[in-house]
């Protein structure tokens, strides 16, 4: 049986990004925040790749302009879960629109 991971909950100044491409350097399952929480606790299980493109699914508070719906680029926190997943959760300031002159992702 295979688990699986609980969909995440913005909180203040996070968004939740439903993912459509997202990237991974094969490094990271190796690196410090990979491995451990913010606070220093060991952690495992740990969803990898930081770097995505998709929509936004959830907003928390004060998240400026962007909006449900709205198409975005950028990066998560590097030590929570990352974007290879159905969603992800993202600092507000760290997602960028996504031109209008790219492709919608599908």
């Amino acid at each position: 049986m295979q688990d699986i991971a609980p969909q995440p909950q913005p909180d203040r100044d996070e968004l939740l990004i439903r993912v459509c491409a997202a990237g991974v350097t094969p490094t990271e399952l190796l690196w410090y925040p990979t491995l451990h929480t913010k606070f220093g606790k060991t952690r495992s299980g740990a969803i990898p790749g930081h770097e995505f493109s998709g929509v936004v699914a959830a907003t928390g508070e004060d998240v400026g302009s962007l909006e449900l719906g709205q198409e975005v680029f950028g990066m998560n926190d590097w030590f929570s879960d990352g974007a290879m997943s159905e969603y992800c959760v993202t600092p507000a300031l760290a997602v960028a629109p996504k031109p209008r002159r790219l492709s919608t992702p599908r």
